[in-house]
C-alpha cells in the first residue's frame, strides 16, 4: 500500500481535492432535492408533507449515520470507506429509478443514498485534519466549500428534469455519485513521524494502570491533552477494557461537548427547514420554477465564500471557534426572522439566498476542527460522527415540522419564523458550550 508523509504540501493537496469532490457530490445530492421535490409532487404524489419526508430522510440519514460511519472509517481507513460510499450511492439511486411511490423513494433516494453519503461525509470531514497542520482551518474551509459548490447545481438538476424527467435524473445522479470511488482511491494513508512508547503511571484505576503515549504526531499540544489513546502492549485484563471503555464514554459526554451538539441540532433544525422549502416558498411568492431553482445557486455562492472565509478567520489563534459559531448562528437567525418582511420579488429572494448561505454555512467549516479540538485527532472520526448524528436529527425533523406549520396554518412565513428561532437558540447553546469548555479547562 502506498503511503505519504507529505503534510501541508505536495500530495496533501491531492487529498484535499478528493475531499472537496466528495463534499461536492454530497452537496449535489442533498441540496438539489428542493428542485427535485417539485417533480416528485408532479409525477408521483402531490402531497408536500409526504414528499418532504424523502428530503428530510436524505438530509437526516447523511448525518444520523455519523457514529456508524465514524467506526467504519476508523476500522477500514479513508480510502475503503469512501469507495464503499460510492458503491452504495450507485445502488440506491439505481433502485430509485424503478420506484413509482413516495415510500419507494423514501427507502432508496432517502435512506439508502443517505447512508452512502453519510459514510463518505465522515471521510471528507476528517481527512483534511490528517494531511494538514499549519493550514488545517483553511484546508477544512476549502474542503467544506465543496458542499457549497453543490448548491450551484440547482439549474443543472432543473435541466436534467426537463430533459430526462424524474427517474432519468435520479439514474444520472447515481452515476455522478459513483465517482466518489475515484476520489476515495486518491486518499493514501498518512504515515506520520511518531513514536509510541506506552508508559504506565503510578496511578491505577480499578487495578488497571493508566497508559499514556509519548507521541510526536500531527496533533497540536491541546489535541494531545484531549486525546484518549490505548496501548496494544500486553493483553489487558477485562477490567482494564471496561475502564478504558468508561473513560472513552466519559470523554464524549462532557457537558461542553453535549451543549455544542445541542447547538448543532438547533442550527440544523432551522437551516434544513429554510433551504428545503426555499424553492417552493419562492414559487408561492410568484417566482417561476427556473427562478426558484437559481436561488439555490445564490445560496451556494454565499456558502462557498463563507466556508473559505471562516477557515481563514479561524486560523487566527486569538479567535475562539465556539464564539465564532455563536456570531454566525445568531446572524443566521436574525436573517431568517426578517425574511418574511422582504418584498415578494425575485431580486429580494436572491439577495436573501446569498446572505443566508453566507452566514449559515460557515458553521460547516468549524465542525471538523471542533471535533479535533474536543477529543484529539485519534478520536476525530468518532467525535465528528457524533456531531453529524445531531446534524442528522435536525435535518430529519426540520422540514416536516416546517411543513406541518404551513399546512395547519396556511401561512408559509411561519416556516422562516421557526427557522430563525431555532438559529437564535443555537447561538445561545453554543455560547453556553464555550462557557462550560473554559470552566473545564480552568478546572
Amino acid at each position: 500500500m502506498l503511503f505519504t508523509r507529505q503534510v501541508d504540501q505536495g500530495y496533501a493537496w491531492v487529498a484535499l481535492a478528493a475531499s472537496f469532490s466528495i463534499h461536492f457530490t454530497i452537496g449535489l445530492m442533498a441540496y438539489t432535492f428542493g428542485v427535485i421535490n417539485i417533480s416528485i409532487m408532479e409525477e408521483i404524489e402531490d402531497d408536500i408533507t409526504k414528499t418532504s419526508w424523502i428530503g428530510s430522510t436524505l438530509f437526516g440519514t447523511i448525518s444520523l449515520s455519523g457514529p456508524v460511519a465514524g467506526m467504519v472509517h476508523q476500522r477500514l481507513g479513508s480510502r475503503n470507506t469512501a469507495m464503499i460510499g460510492g458503491v452504495l450511492m450507485l445502488i440506491g439511486m439505481t433502485l430509485a429509478y424503478f420506484c413509482q411511490t413516495v415510500f419507494g423513494l423514501f427507502i432508496t433516494y432517502g435512506l439508502m443514498t443517505g447512508v452512502a453519503l453519510g459514510i463518505a461525509a465522515n471521510v471528507a470531514g476528517v481527512v483534511p485534519g490528517h494531511y494538514f497542520l499549519k493550514r488545517r482551518p483553511i484546508a477544512f474551509g476549502v474542503s467544506m466549500a465543496g458542499s457549497g459548490a453543490g448548491l450551484f447545481t440547482g439549474p443543472f438538476a432543473r435541466y436534467l428534469l426537463d430533459q430526462y424527467h424524474l427517474h432519468g435524473t435520479l439514474l444520472i445522479m447515481g452515476g455522478i455519485g459513483f465517482n466518489m470511488c475515484i476520489a476515495g482511491a486518491l486518499l493514501r494513508p498518512v504515515r506520520h513521524q511518531e513514536t509510541n512508547k506506552p508508559i504506565a503511571s503510578k496511578t491505577e484505576e480499578g487495578g488497571c494502570p493508566k497508559q499514556h503515549s509519548e507521541a510526536t504526531t500531527l496533533m497540536a499540544p491541546e489535541e494531545e491533552d484531549n486525546s484518549v489513546q490505548s496501548s496494544d502492549a500486553g493483553s489487558p485484563k477485562p477490567i482494564c477494557k471496561a475502564s478504558l471503555l468508561l473513560t472513552r464514554i466519559r470523554v464524549f459526554i462532557q457537558l461542553d461537548f453535549v451543549m455544542y451538539n445541542v447547538s448543532v441540532l438547533l442550527w440544523c433544525l432551522g437551516a434544513s427547514s429554510c433551504i428545503i422549502h426555499l424553492p417552493s416558498y419562492a414559487e408561492y411568492k410568484g417566482s417561476s420554477p427556473i427562478q426558484a431553482a437559481t436561488l439555490l445557486t445564490a445560496v451556494g455562492a454565499g456558502s462557498i465564500f463563507s466556508r473559505i472565509l471562516v477557515g481563514i478567520i479561524s486560523s487566527d489563534p486569538n479567535i475562539d471557534d465556539v464564539m465564532l459559531q455563536v456570531g454566525i448562528t445568531g446572524m443566521t437567525g436574525i436573517l431568517a426572522l426578517v425574511f418574511p418582511l422582504f418584498p415578494p420579488s425575485y431580486n429580494a429572494q436572491l439577495a436573501f439566498s446569498y446572505l443566508y448561505g453566507t452566514y449559515c454555512h460557515g458553521v460547516y467549516t468549524l465542525l471538523g476542527p471542533m471535533a479535533i479540538n474536543f477529543h484529539g485527532l485519534p478520536n476525530a472520526s468518532i467525535s465528528y460522527g457524533i456531531v453529524c448524528f445531531f446534524i442528522g436529527v435536525g435535518q430529519l425533523l426540520g422540514p416536516p415540522i416546517a411543513s406541518v406549520l404551513y399546512k395547519t396554518s396556511g401561512i408559509y412565513e411561519y416556516t422562516y419564523i421557526f427557522s430563525g428561532v431555532c438559529s437564535i437558540l443555537s447561538s445561545i447553546s453554543a455560547a453556553s458550550a464555550g462557557v462550560f469548555r473554559r470552566r473545564r479547562r480552568s478546572d
